[in-house]
């Protein structure tokens, strides 16, 4: 398997240390190999084409892999649309530098922190609407709230309005025309856990309501108000799903090591993902600490920029970094 050096995020290429993606359109000899490489039939090695000749990455194991067309009932795979290629040794920064140089790129700035304090509503917009920018809207039928609704919730929705990603890829804000009253409550569900494990509740007569959490063994208060629970939201999305992220479990001595050139967000931390969670920002970057206990705290950092992540690429041994 031979791909050329270059950063490519929507092709194929070396992605980051030790991790080689496979995007469509792939040669039909690419599934037929990958297939036997499961079976344990043929090793595939990998090598990135530079100028100096080929560098070899060594044998290629699968981490991931989607197929299209497969056939439920003869167990035909189809065609391979995409694959996450590992191999042991992770590249120095040196090498990764050579066979996936990243371009520096205009990167938006944080100047809606100003905001923060006093307009939560308006920076949420700001960082939204900058953060997305690349994003396009979609065309389709507009959605209506079957409920009164807050000003805040309102304008958020305004913002995702034909751009669906906007609200949630992990955890997700519910659309207008899904928020309804929960049970017998005189309070609405506007927005869910991905499994399942809580829902967010809200007064909706409320100018900026509290928050509530149900799905524990008690129902728990947010420590901000929604306009300011919907931006915090929004920066834990950004942190743990954006195109390029940082993946690391941390101790707190760690984690200041990391986040001691980025702003805080001048907020109280969040309940979720993990109570309590902080937030810190640099222009095109977000970073989100989730304290789980025992299980220690999970740091994430992401951007839609590559080149935004690169400050962090040495601060601490990352279990995945796509910077």
């Amino acid at each position: 398997m031979i791909v050329d050096a270059g950063d490519r995020p929507d092709g194929s290429a070396v992605d980051n240390v030790n991790a080689l993606v496979l995007r469509e359109p792939l040669p039909t000899e690419a599934t037929r190999w990958m297939s036997a490489m499961n079976k344990g039939e043929q090793p595939l090695l990998g090598f990135v084409r530079t100028a100096g000749g080929c560098l070899a990455l060594g044998e290629l194991y699968q981490a991931r892999s989607v197929y299209r067309g497969m056939d439920p009932f003869t167990g035909d795979e189809g065609a391979l649309a995409f694959a996450e290629l590992t191999w042991g040794d992770r590249l120095p920064p040196d090498l990764l530098d050579e066979v996936r140089p990243t371009p520096e790129l205009p990167v938006p700035g944080i100047d809606w922190l100003a905001d923060v304090p006093r307009n939560p509503t308006r920076a949420v917009r700001s960082f939204l609407t900058a953060w997305y920018a690349d994003v396009s809207v979609t065309p389709g039928a507009t959605r209506h709230a079957t409920v009164r609704l807050p000003a805040p919730l309102l304008a958020f929705h305004d913002v995702a309005a034909g751009r669906e990603e906007i609200l949630g890829r992990q955890d997700v804000i519910k659309p207008l025309d899904g928020i309804e009253y929960f049970d017998d409550e005189p309070l609405v569900v506007f927005a869910a856990e991905n499994q399942g494990v809580w829902v967010a509740l809200i007064d909706p007569t409320e100018d900026d309501p509290v928050v509530w959490y149900d799905g524990g063994p008690e129902r728990l208060r947010e420590r901000e108000r929604l306009s300011s629970v919907l931006l915090q939201f929004a920066l834990t999305e950004a942190a743990s799903m954006s195109p390029f992220t940082g993946f690391a479990t941390v101790t707190p001595e760690l984690l200041g090591g990391v986040v001691a050139d980025l702003v805080p967000v001048p907020l109280q931390p969040a309940r979720t993902p993990g109570d309590p969670t902080r937030h810190w920002v640099a222009p095109g970057m977000v970073a989100t600490a989730a304290d789980h206990g025992d299980s220690g705290v999970r740091l994430s950092v992401g951007s839609r920029w590559r080149c935004a992540l690169r400050p962090l690429r040495s601060r601490i041994d990352w279990e995945r970094f796509d910077g």
